[in-house]
Formats: structure tokens, C-alpha cells, sequence
């Protein structure tokens, strides 16, 4: 670097310097701001226990009182043949008839709960637990009405948590903890697995529990005394090796599902309900405006693509991107005709990104159909995937969420056969996340990658993204990295032979 580079290079560094110390101080205040709400609700939780016990005794109270008021205790009765009669009543009879209903409530106060759990890189447990001395992993606190569990995984099958009442250790796989409080309450508890089709699956029974005070205590389908192993250990009777090979590990991921239902130690309620249940319907916006794409009524925009013309509405459109806002109100042809023509999507693709626009929900990735025979192609090798065409079409309307949707699938589905083209589209569209992706997986799989013609031509006709290979495979930092290459792109634009996009 010349003596100029280097003072422009001291003090864009002397600029990072101050910023990150203004960063740091943001940093120290939020973390102040966190500690005192810690401790706020350390102080919300003795308020809640003081409020249970009063509304313990207030509900004691009550019964008391309508005990009274029906002449069933208190201190002013006098027992006659059937029991306790008011000073006033008149001499006993026998009734010659009577009617009686009561409704008697059980589970008024269950407090109901689900928590998924995603156990990622589930292949470097086992060797993260025995290398760096850590314990078997555990969730956050998951609070369920007043009351906290976590959720532990033991993959060795070994300590999982401790019977304070019978003074010995426990074992298994999966175990629930109820959170220490001073109250008892009783519990049921159901643990699925997610297969590879979405489904959650239960593994073992719906279970019911008597948490006892304070008393500490594991619970699990395969949760048992260090001494008195049960039948089978394990998610499903798999070992932690079984369990990594089947199909309850997708992307080397375990995803685990917990529903809870927690009842205080309280007396039921009796009471008369007098009122009526109204069921409201779920929320059906989404399905009414794919209709309203599905259906075409009231439409007043055509896209025309592969010899097909697809209705759509111009207040949609507009709503959901700026650039399709512009085409249709700025004067330009479209926004008078309304009529846009599509020459660089499928209509399959162009269909899923219309989809998206309506409802806002995100497609499968079996959602997207195969590229077709008219798709545009990316080298002189390949058509676009179906999720590379999607990409495109969102990037180019400026639809940030869908593209971003579409990156992280890409990052997930990389390979030899697309890692250039993609590598190529990430530099044009300045996707950062994606190309360190793309950057990754040429070192990793150099031995495949460099012997391809598409690798080839990358190199020579994108030599900013051949530069960027070579400084990601030899380990420069990224901000160097970044320096460098607007260094040479500077130069090549004075020189005038910059590669645009």
C-alpha cells in the first residue's frame, strides 16, 4: 500500500476505533438494563407466590361463607335428624320433593403449554460434551401458568437428574424439570419427535405427575433410578449413534416437542355456567386473497410470460413491491396499458412469487415445480434451479423477504454442479451471507469444484469473484479482504474495463 492508502487506511481505522467504544457503551447500558430486569423478576416471582397463597385463603374464605349462607357450618346451628338446622327454621319436614343441579369444575385453572426444542448439529454432542467438560445440554425456562420447567438430553443416556425424596440419582435420555417453587401442583406432560415429513410423533404415554413443594425431580418416558434401568433407553429405544442414522435427524437436526398441562393444588369449583360458548372461526385472510389470485375476479393486471397470461391486482401489487408500485403508476407504458411482459421467469416460478405476494406465506421447497425447457440459463451448463429463478424474480422486484427466504435455502442446498453460478448471482445481487457460503464450500470441496467448466469460466469472465476465492481460500480477513477487492474494482473502472452486471 502506498504512504496515502495507508493514512486513508488509519483513519478509516481510528473512525472503527470510536465506534465500536460508542458501541461498547451501548452494550454496558443494555446490560445494565438487563440485570435490573432480572431482577424485577426475581421480585415478580415472590409477589406471584404471595399472591397464590392469598388467593388460596380468599377462596377457603369463600367456601366458608357459602357454607354458611346454606346453613351447612357456622356458629349459630342447631342440629336436628338430618343434620344442622338454623335457629329459625320451622319444625323439620320431610321434603316431598325436590330438584337439584350443580356443575362441578376439575380443570378451571389448568394452564396449558407447547415448547419445540431444535437440537442442531446433533453428530457433535457427544464429542462436545466429553472434550470440553460440559454437561448434558438443557433449554431455556419455559414457564407454563406460574410455573417454570427446562428440558434436558442426555445423549450417554447417563445422570439426568436427581429424586430428592428417595435420595438417588436419576437416568435417561429426555427429561422434563419442573423449576424449583415452594408450591405443589400437578402436571401432565406428552414428548413428541418431528419426522422427516413435519409430523410430530409421540414417544411414550401422556404421563401425570404430583410435583411436591420444593422437592426436586426429573420425569421422562425412560427416566428411571441409576439402579433400576427400565426395558429401553432412548428416543424411540435408539441409541444416540441409532438416533443420528434415523429418521428423527433431518439436517442434523433432532426437534423435539413438549406439551404441558399444569394444575395447582387447589379445591374444584362448583358452580352454575349460565353462559354460552362462542367458537370463533381462525383467521381466513390468507386463503381469501389466494382466491383472489386463483380466481382472477376483479383483476386489472396481466403478466404475459411463455404464451400464458396471468390476471392479477394492481392494489396487491403495489402494496407488496415498490418496483411493481413504479411500473404501474409512473407513467411508464405498463402503468397505461397494464399489460407487463415477463421474459427472464418461468411461469411456474413467476406463479410462486405472485403467490407469495398475496398471502405472504412462504413456499415449500417441494412447492417449486422443476425449472422449465424456457428457463433462463445461468451458464452455458445449466438452467436455473426452481429456488435460483424465485431468487431472481424477488430480487428484482425488491421483495426483501422472499429473497432472503430464498438465500437461506440456497445456502442449504449447495453443491459442485451450482456453486458457481450461485457464487456469481451472490456477487451481482452483493448477497454477503451467501457468498461466504458459496466462498466455503469451493475451499471445503476444492478437489470437485476446480475441475469443472463452469469453475472455469467463472474465473475468466468474473475476475473480482476469482479474486474473492482467492482471498477467502487463503484465509484473509474479511475486511481486508473487502479493501482489496474495491481497490481493484476502483482501478478497473478508471481503466474503464469494469464487468457490470
Amino acid at each position: 500500500m502506498s504512504a496515502e492508502e495507508l493514512r486513508a487506511e488509519i483513519e478509516t481505522t481510528k473512525t472503527r476505533v470510536r465506534a465500536a467504544v460508542a458501541r461498547k457503551r451501548e452494550l454496558q447500558a443494555a446490560t445494565a438494563e438487563a440485570l435490573e430486569r432480572q431482577r424485577l423478576r426475581r421480585e415478580l416471582e415472590v409477589q406471584r407466590m404471595m399472591l397464590n397463597e392469598e388467593l388460596d385463603d380468599n377462596h377457603a374464605e369463600e367456601q366458608y361463607r357459602r357454607n354458611i349462607d346454606e346453613d351447612v357450618e357456622g356458629e349459630h346451628l342447631i342440629t336436628g335428624p338430618s343434620g344442622p338446622v338454623p335457629l329459625t327454621a320451622p319444625p323439620y319436614k320431610c321434603p316431598l320433593r325436590t330438584f337439584g343441579e350443580e356443575c362441578a369444575s376439575f380443570g378451571h385453572e389448568v394452564a396449558k403449554g407447547e415448547y419445540i426444542w431444535k437440537l442442531t448439529q446433533m453428530s457433535w454432542l457427544r464429542t462436545a460434551i466429553e472434550h470440553n467438560c460440559t454437561g448434558s445440554p438443557e433449554s431455556d425456562l419455559f414457564q407454563v401458568g406460574a410455573y417454570s420447567f427446562l428440558f434436558i438430553y442426555n445423549p450417554h443416556g447417563g445422570f439426568i437428574g436427581f429424586d430428592q425424596a428417595a435420595g438417588q440419582s436419576q437416568h435417561g435420555c429426555i427429561a422434563i424439570m419442573p423449576h424449583y417453587t415452594t408450591d405443589a401442583f400437578t402436571f401432565r406432560y406428552s414428548i413428541y419427535a418431528k419426522t422427516c415429513g413435519g409430523d410430530f410423533v409421540q414417544w411414550g404415554k401422556t404421563n401425570e405427575e404430583f410435583k411436591r413443594s420444593s422437592m426436586c425431580k426429573s420425569y421422562g418416558p425412560d427416566v428411571h433410578p441409576e439402579r433400576s434401568p427400565p426395558a429401553a433407553t432412548g428416543l424411540f429405544g435408539l441409541s444416540h449413534g441409532q438416533l443420528l442414522q434415523s429418521e428423527w435427524v433431518q439436517d442434523d437436526t433432532l426437534t423435539l416437542k413438549f406439551v404441558l398441562e399444569v394444575l395447582p393444588q387447589r379445591s374444584y369449583s362448583s358452580q352454575s355456567f349460565a353462559r354460552s360458548v362462542v367458537d370463533v372461526p381462525e383467521p381466513t385472510l390468507c386463503r381469501d386473497t389466494q382466491a383472489l389470485l386463483e380466481e382472477a375476479s376483479c383483476s386489472d393486471v396481466d403478466f404475459r410470460l411463455q404464451g400464458e397470461v396471468i390476471h392479477a391486482h394492481s392494489q396487491v401489487l403495489c402494496a407488496r413491491s415498490e418496483v411493481l408500485k413504479k411500473q404501474l403508476n409512473s407513467g411508464m407504458r405498463e402503468s397505461a396499458s397494464k399489460v407487463i411482459t415477463i421474459e427472464d421467469c418461468d411461469a411456474a416460478t413467476f406463479k410462486a412469487f405472485l403467490n407469495f405476494l398475496y398471502t405472504d406465506k412462504l413456499p415449500t421447497v417441494e412447492d417449486l415445480a422443476e425449472p422449465s425447457s424456457q428457463a433462463v440459463k445461468q451458464d452455458s451448463s445449466r438452467c436455473a434451479s426452481p429456488m435460483e429463478a424465485l431468487w431472481a424474480v424477488s430480487h428484482k422486484y425488491q421483495v426483501e423477504r422472499l429473497q432472503r427466504w430464498c438465500e437461506a435455502q440456497l445456502c442449504k442446498q449447495l453443491s459442485a454442479e451450482q456453486v458457481c453460478s450461485v457464487l456469481r448471482q451472490a456477487h451481482v445481487f452483493e448477497a454477503v451471507q451467501l457468498e461466504k457460503a458459496c466462498l466455503s464450500y469451493i475451499k471445503d470441496h476444492a478437489t470437485e469444484v476446480l475441475k469443472l467448466e463452469a469453475y472455469a469460466d467463472l474465473i475468466s469472465t468474473w475476475p473480482e469473484v476469482a479474486m474473492k476465492i482467492h482471498l477467502f481460500s487463503t484465509g484473509v480477513p474479511d475486511a481486508e479482504a473487502a479493501a482489496i477487492v474495491r481497490a481493484r474494482k476502483v482501478r478497473r473502472l478508471e481503466d474503464g474495463t469494469e464487468k457490470t452486471a
